[in-house]
């Protein structure tokens, strides 16, 4: 029964010592690095997709106007909303030009030429709304999918961007016009774009270079109607092109600067970058492309410059660990669990990752592969990286001879074996107190039977 009940505690031991074993590495957010260039937006982020991480940033919670980058969160709610994009039409009334024709700010407005009484698809003005901004398509889009109201559309959105945890975001509109309450940061719209990736069409629709919708013929407007995306970046005769970026959006406005939100893919790394709040215009008063500068730059950057790169090797050997009672060996070899790879800016040095040990100098035998010994962790300039797991490399079997005399010391010295004595010592002297007190009461119990004999004899020698 004893030996069913080691055999079953030392099983559960060690299922627990792999199961520790084959806990993942602890691993920090991703490292951020600086480009090598200034960047003008007062707000920027950088993401790897293939990570889903962010490498970069720049003021990133600070809270901006995001100027017609609305809109990409009206081509979710669009997208989410309507089951027929190629074939669902929508017509244009007279009413919102009206409404832009009161806008404080009609400088900012980014027009399609879509007018009154022209019919689209809803297609059709997804094109046009991503690719050049325009705002009739947008404000065609809100009021059919926000039943006839603007301020329904805009709650549709709040919903949306709460959903997705897009915490320090308010919209006010989906078209973009100007509202000083319609505010953005440059990590929540990156949580939004990365959403609208994911959807099927987006991509496709916010990053063509080019379109002409089919209802072009029908009003004569093949000229004026094949619309161009306003990225300069993706245009080959720009002097801001840059190879691998594609779309997404662009945003210029008086209150909120220029702003940007693309992709870019090159030598088998991609990402997404949004820059916020670029000057409109340079210290001369002339007009000034920042924001395009500035993706050009840190999309250059990155795709120069940083890479995924292995920090740690899963066979790396970290070092040894004695292990007591050993068979043979009186040590064992660690290594990782696990390796540990990230995202790593070439200009800072591999080399230059601590590695801070944390597992004990000895161990006791057996010791199986895999068995978790320790953690080692990884920092660089202070900041954690990762804490992984520490593992022994080989087995090390016990040696039942110099485990049973290892024993003999730890038993004279257990605490059991000082409660046994003492408990020994206590049943002892209960045991002699025993004793004493009952032969004491025998010797009293003798010495009254013989006084009542005595005094029975006395009395039948009277009687006589």
């Amino acid at each position: 029964m004893l030996k069913r009940l080691l055999t079953s505690v030392t099983a559960a031991i060690m299922t627990a010592v792999i199961v520790l074993g084959q806990i993942p590495a602890i691993k920090a957010d991703a490292l951020l690095f600086t480009p090598n260039v200034t960047v003008q937006s007062d707000a920027a982020i950088l993401m790897n997709t293939d990570i889903n991480e962010i490498v970069y940033e720049k003021n990133a919670d600070m809270k901006k106007m995001p100027g017609s980058l609305v809109q990409i969160m009206t081509a979710v709610i669009v997208l989410e909303e309507c089951e027929d994009i190629s074939g669902t039409k929508i017509a244009a009334k007279d009413e919102m030009y009206e409404i832009f024709a009161e806008d404080e700010y009609p400088d900012d407005l980014r027009k399609a030429d879509i007018e009154s009484g022209e019919s689209l698809t809803v297609e059709d003005l997804l094109y046009a709304m991503l690719l050049t901004s325009s705002v009739e398509a947008a404000y065609m889009l809100c009021d059919k999918f926000g039943n006839g109201s603007q301020d329904a559309f805009a709650e549709k959105m709040n919903a949306k961007a709460e959903k997705l945890g897009m915490t320090n975001t308010r919209f006010l509109n989906g078209t973009g016009l100007y509202s000083v309450r319609q505010l953005t940061t440059a990590r929540d719209l990156m949580t939004l774009l990365t959403y609208a990736m994911s959807m099927p069409r987006f991509e496709e629709i916010a990053c063509a270079n080019t379109y002409t919708p089919a209802a072009a013929s029908t009003y004569e407007k093949r000229d004026v109607w094949a619309w161009t995306h306003s990225n300069l970046l993706v245009n080959e005769a720009s002097d801001y092109y840059c190879n691998g970026v594609r779309g997404i959006k662009t945003a210029n406005t008086q209150e909120g600067g220029r702003s940007i939100a693309c992709k870019g893919s090159r030598d088998g790394n991609s990402y997404l970058l949004i820059c916020l709040d670029s000057s409109m215009k340079d210290p001369d008063g002339n007009n000034h492309f920042y924001h395009l500068e500035d993706a050009k730059n840190i999309l250059e950057w990155a795709f120069v410059h940083l890479t995924y790169t292995e920090i740690l090797s899963a066979n790396t050997q970290l070092g040894e660990v004695i292990v007591n009672n050993a068979e043979e060996d009186n040590f064992v070899l660690v290594k990782p669990a696990e390796g540990y790879s990230c995202i790593w800016c070439d200009t800072t040095d591999v080399k230059s990752v601590q590695k801070i040990y944390d597992w004990p100098q000895e161990i006791n035998a057996p010791v199986h592969a895999g068995d978790k010994i320790g953690t080692v962790t990884l920092k660089l300039s202070g900041e954690t990286l990762a804490e992984i797991g520490v593992v022994a490399q080989s087995d090390v079997a016990r040696s039942f001879w110099k485990y049973n005399l290892s024993e003999i010391p730890g038993f004279f010295k257990s605490k059991y074996l000082r409660s046994t004595w003492i408990l020994g010592i206590i049943l002892s002297l209960l045991y002699i107190g025993g004793c004493v007190y009952f032969a004491f009461r025998y010797h009293e119990e003798r010495k009254k039977r013989a006084a009542a004999r005595a005094g029975h004899l006395r009395n039948q020698s009277r009687d006589l």
